[in-house]
């Protein structure tokens, strides 16, 4: 099993007012499809790699807990991403990013990436039972995303089978 989900989506939108969306941790705990974001501590936009924000979370094994993410890849409408960690711990290896692609004017196909590569404790690996996050929980977030933008969403088509 590879050490990565990824689920693609187009969404009605242009790729500048998906990835404002993104940029912002205060639309992360209203879209987020996997009911475990509880919202943005002192949220501010995300301007650039290194930038971090903190995330207030909650599982029913873990409890409440607090996340903090530092962004990784930044390209303005191109790609976003962040590696969460524990708050006060080492991040342990997984990744969060997102791709935007122009599909037409107005269009944009969306891919999350969730990769767990990263991680070496085998302890941990066990333990955390990856993925911690389905596909379906990924593309809930998407519908959420394209509910708060107001706009359609639907299956990605490969292009050979776009044509």
């Amino acid at each position: 099993m590879p050490d990565e989900l990824i689920v693609r989506r187009v969404i009605g939108a242009p790729t500048s007012s998906i990835f404002a969306a993104l940029a912002n941790p205060e639309v992360q705990a209203t879209i987020d499809g996997s009911d475990m974001l509880r919202g943005a501590i002192d949220p501010k936009p995300l301007n650039g790699v290194g930038d971090t924000f903190t995330m207030q979370m909650y599982q029913p094994a873990l409890g409440e807990y607090v996340m903090e993410n530092t962004v990784f890849v930044y390209r303005v409408n191109e790609e976003i991403g962040w590696i969460p960690n524990r708050q006060g711990m080492k991040p342990r290896g997984t990744r969060w990013s997102w791709r935007l692609d122009v599909v037409s004017e107005g269009s944009t196909g969306l891919t999350q990436v969730y990769d767990w590569s990263g991680v070496k404790d085998a302890e941990f690996r066990q333990a955390a039972q990856f993925p911690r996050v389905t596909e379906e929980q990924i593309a809930a977030t998407m519908n959420r995303l394209a509910d708060h933008l107001g706009v359609p969403v639907e299956e990605w088509q490969e292009k050979s089978e776009q044509n």
